[in-house]
This record gives structure tokens, C-alpha cells and sequence, in this order.
């Protein structure tokens, strides 16, 4: 099952599996993980679900769609290299899982 690990604005993690396809925000939804407001339920509708995925988990990740890099532009907290938004990121198969870290401040 996949699995994701959260890295939190305050400094603690946490990771949980997820359904494959499923989306990081889903994810975290379903598991109370603290830190981001995950409100707009997965359409693309807001920014409040602003991630950086570190490098070496990018291409796991996929880029983003043109959509998503509007809504970016939105954020409270600037974008730069890495910043998705989780809503965006489907849960795929990857040894040792994947890893995102929750912007310190949501729209």
C-alpha cells in the first residue's frame, strides 16, 4: 500500500498508507494529519493544501497541470522548487514511500 509521510510546520512528522490513486489530501484527510487546512475536498478549488515535495521524491510526484500552477500562484506561503498542491498528487507505489512537507501557513 502506498505511503506518505507528512512533515509538519511544527516540526514533527507523520506517515500514514493510503489507496493507490488515492490523493495526498484524501490521505490526509482520513488520517487526522495536522497542519494544512485541506479544505476545498480535492477540486482544485483553493490553495489551502500547499506541500513541497524535497527533491528526491519530485518525479514520484509528478509535475504540476496547468490548473494547479494557478492555484500555486494563490498560496500564502510563496511557491518555489517542489511546491504542489497535495490535492493534485495521487498516491502511486514507491519503495520507502513518499514524502511532502506541509507549507507553515495555508490560505
Amino acid at each position: 500500500m502506498p505511503r506518505v509521510t507528512y512533515h509538519l510546520p511544527d516540526g514533527g512528522s507523520r506517515s500514514v498508507e493510503a489507496a493507490p490513486g488515492e490523493s495526498e489530501m484524501i490521505a490526509a484527510v482520513g488520517n487526522a494529519v495536522p497542519g494544512g487546512l485541506f479544505k476545498c475536498g480535492g477540486g482544485l478549488a483553493s490553495a489551502a493544501c500547499h506541500v513541497f515535495v524535497p527533491e528526491p521524491w519530485r518525479a514520484l510526484a509528478g509535475a504540476p497541470q496547468s490548473m494547479e500552477d494557478h492555484m500555486r500562484d494563490m498560496t500564502v506561503t510563496e511557491h518555489g522548487p517542489g511546491s504542489r498542491l497535495c490535492c493534485q498528487i495521487a498516491m502511486t507505489e514507491a519503495p520507502g514511500g513518499l514524502q511532502v512537507r506541509i507549507a507553515g501557513e495555508q490560505a
